[in-house]
């Protein structure tokens, strides 16, 4: 006669079901984390004194100049690269004070760069410029093609935490327009023609977005 009993299943053990199911809920977490980790994460740290539209200490004996677009891609690559390795070689270590100015010029009067610049300062205002510098060159996208709208540019400030009424009051008054034009003409006047432009204690002018090996090279008399 055959048999009635059918196989019994071997059944996990609850208190090894439960093991992996902690394992798993955990590696999701870990994930998730490192997800919005990334994508928070800043374009490079600052740790120096910052004054406005400059950074590091007014003491450090070499002055970086640098004038330049916020939609210009060298000056995207330049402020995404070897920037932030200045900032954490030499600026946090108060050897270089880097000096910003506007050179405002791609896509012409009221394009994209000049409004790009217009928030950058109206963000100064509320004590983060150097947070939308970063922002800006994080979202660069084509020439006058929507990147910098005005609408993104709100957007931007409202992740940053900026009082918007006072943001968009400065946006709508324009009120640093006269300034990012001045800085424009002033960056003509001592023959600045591309972006980004960088000049080093007042009178070493250096072209292109140049690499941390070739900015040493250039400073390394003065540091002597």
């Amino acid at each position: 006669m055959k048999s009635t009993k059918r196989p019994v299943k071997k059944q996990t053990s609850p208190s090894v079901s439960a093991v992996w199911w902690i394992i798993g809920l955990i590696a999701v977490i870990v994930a998730v984390g490192l997800i919005a980790l990334t994508g928070t994460q800043k374009v490079g740290s600052i740790n120096a004194e910052q004054f406005g539209t400059t950074l590091g200490s007014p003491d450090a004996p070499i002055k970086l100049e640098e004038y330049a677009d916020f939609q210009c891609p060298a000056c995207g690559v330049f402020a995404r690269g070897t920037l932030r390795q200045i900032i954490d070689k030499y600026v946090n270590t108060n050897k270089v004070q880097i000096i910003f100015h506007h050179f405002a010029f791609v896509g012409g009067a009221n394009g994209e760069s000049e409004r790009a610049a217009e928030a950058s300062e109206c963000a100064n205002d509320q004590g983060k410029f150097w947070e939308f510098y970063d922002t800006l060159y994080a979202n660069q996208g084509g020439e006058n093609t929507g990147a910098f709208s005005d609408a993104n540019l709100a957007k931007f400030a409202q992740q940053l935490g900026l009082d918007m009424t006072k943001f968009n009051t400065c946006m709508t008054d324009r009120t640093h327009i006269a300034k990012i034009r001045a800085d424009t003409q002033n960056g003509s006047l001592r023959g600045v023609n591309s972006t980004p432009t960088l000049f080093i204690n007042k009178d070493q002018k250096v072209l292109g977005a140049i690499s941390l090996a070739q900015f040493e090279v250039q400073i390394g008399p003065l540091l002597k």
